[in-house]
């Protein structure tokens, strides 16, 4: 979760904490918030975003859908969803599979070729001196010459 979310995720907590055992509809919440302005809408909307966030964390409890769905506080603080043993499995599995497709990956990855510097100012013999292989590409006007 960004700073950004993560503090209108605690400013809603605080709202929920100011109304303990009010059921509170998305319009009391905005108005809560003091985003019911017209030029608000885009914070509302990162408003919705955040609800389930604090659902799935146990801090609210939703009921009913849609624009007549209520929220309540549950009075218990947030809680982080922990694997349980089969999930911790599936993650084991998950990252071992990880770890041998970036293993093959490494393995498949092509390897630089040595290839000799060429220095500024360098003539072909003193490049050729140093151990350096020159290539001679044909060219058509080469072979019209001969």
């Amino acid at each position: 979760m960004s700073d950004e979310s993560g503090g209108r995720a605690a400013e809603l907590r605080r709202v929920f904490a100011s109304a303990p055992g009010e059921a509170l509809t998305m319009q009391r919440v905005y108005e809560r918030m003091g985003v019911v302005g017209i030029d608000q809408a885009v914070e509302r909307k990162n408003i919705r975003s955040t609800m389930p966030c604090l659902v799935r964390g146990g801090f609210v409890v939703k009921s009913g859908l849609g624009p007549a769905a209520t929220f309540k506080a549950t009075g218990a603080g947030m809680r982080r969803p922990t694997a349980t043993g089969e999930g911790r499995a599936a993650r084991a599995v998950h990252d071992r599979s990880r770890a041998a497709r970036v293993g093959l990956q490494a393995a498949n990855t092509p390897q630089p070729i040595n290839v000799a510097k060429v220095e500024p100012g360098e003539t072909v013999e003193q490049f050729k001196a140093r151990g350096g292989k020159v290539e001679i590409l044909p060219t058509f006007w080469g072979q019209a010459a001969a």
